[in-house]
């Protein structure tokens, strides 16, 4: 009997405690720093109750993004002369950060997928080719705020590699949100992120392949500077989750953690993450139908360190100092065996969240955890009042008995 109440209060606090585990939120304010017509660079700041998360976002040579922890008293500042021309410590905080790490969009990497493996192979040089993102031309779309979010969305035409003469015509269109509080993305493949998260949502559209190569596929190269101990490596995890509620077909969430350092004094949590559903979308409807498989690879070091990063807005924030740093590339190929390569549709995705502090899991939404109670709640209260009826119809019965037999 007492089965019934028991699983509804464990409902009940399922649910209270998934409300919970979303209130927190942040403010956001956001503005173009060193308005430049050939140039964007974004600044969102995003305070909390005890902290501020800057993030900026610059499309100057290498697409790169820095994200930085501190106090709500600091404030960001930006020498426009010297950062339009890349020089060292012309990006500025007026008290040093407790957290700081960067990422730049380094390579984009087309290979020759001769027998349709779907595994890229950087030792064939003869079947490989690196589009630097740096020789787009990067133009602004749209920036705005979208409600519970701030969204900025660049797109990269024209590309035009002058030292190796290299032309190619399509785009590649590079999405950035930041937010406030816990919730599921709206982009497809709905990732889950917290309010110390940014999603990039990134589209490789109708890119002209090498007129050689007979099966193209891409591959994106990431590298990741600061943030963790320079002498560790970034960790890589796979992890399974219950249901496909938001991304249908797809079990599965790769989850890159950034190493810590061996401080006493450091907070547990005090780590940047990257993660990502493996699945990339060949068509803009990003049906079921439409994807095919991303592959992840084993992070590698980078040796320069200053040459690295020069041509990018990390330089001017962390400059000579990133030979201190941990800087790794990360490396991620699209497509799976008997997709039709790239030519098939002429576009690929690649959709992941760069958060500051826990990973978040996924839980079950309140439509699945109501479906769930209706169906273990629903037989146990239909043989309760079953139950119920057959004592009170005994009882009923034991006294009509005892008073026929006076």
């Amino acid at each position: 009997m007492p089965r019934v109440p028991l699983i509804s209060l464990l409902l009940f606090f399922s649910i209270i405690s998934m409300d919970f585990a979303g209130s927190a939120k942040r403010t956001l304010h956001f503005e173009e720093r060193c308005k430049n017509k050939n140039w964007t660079t974004m600044y969102l700041r995003a305070d909390g109750s005890n902290d501020t998360l800057h993030y900026l976002w610059d499309f100057g040579g290498k697409p790169s993004i820095l994200m930085a922890l501190t106090s709500l008293s600091t404030t960001l500042n930006i020498v426009c002369e010297d950062f339009l021309q890349k020089k060292d410590n012309s990006v500025i905080f007026s008290e040093k950060p407790t957290y700081t790490i960067g990422f730049i969009l380094n390579n984009i990497i087309e290979f020759n997928d001769v027998n349709d493996t779907a595994v890229i192979n950087l030792d064939n040089v003869a079947n490989i080719n690196f589009l630097k993102p740096e020789f787009f031309r990067w133009s602004r779309k749209s920036f705005s705020m979208f409600g519970d979010s701030f969204g900025l969305d660049m797109e990269g035409n024209s590309y035009n590699d002058k030292p190796m003469n290299i032309i190619r015509y399509g785009s590649i269109k590079f999405s950035l949100r930041g937010y406030y509080f816990m919730d599921h993305t709206d982009t497809i493949p709905h990732m889950l992120h917290t309010e110390n998260a940014t999603l990039v949502d990134l589209i490789l559209d109708n890119i002209q392949t090498n007129e050689s190569f007979s099966n193209s596929r891409f591959a994106i190269e990431l590298m990741i500077v600061g943030g963790g101990d320079p002498h560790k490596s970034i960790i890589i995890d796979s992890k399974k989750n219950l249901d496909d509620e938001h991304t249908p077909g797809i079990f599965e969430m790769i989850e890159v953690r950034m190493p810590s350092f061996d401080r006493p004094e450091e907070v547990e949590n005090n780590s940047a993450y990257l993660q990502w559903r493996p699945v990339s979308y060949v068509s803009a409807n990003r049906d079921i139908a439409d994807s095919t498989e991303i592959v992840q690879y084993r992070s590698s070091n980078v040796n320069d360190h200053i040459t690295a990063i020069e041509n990018s807005m990390l330089y001017c924030y962390y400059g000579n100092e990133a030979n201190e740093l941990l800087i790794q590339t990360l490396l991620i190929s699209i497509g799976s065996k008997g997709d039709g390569f790239y030519k098939n549709t002429h576009y690929t995705t690649w959709t992941f969240i760069i958060g500051y502090g826990i990973p978040p899991d996924e839980q079950f939404s309140y439509l699945v955890i109501m479906i769930i109670s209706i169906g273990l709640g629903l037989p146990l209260i239909i043989m309760f009042l079953t139950g119920l009826y057959m004592c009170i119809r005994n009882m009923s019965k034991r006294n009509t008995d005892t008073y026929l037999n006076r």
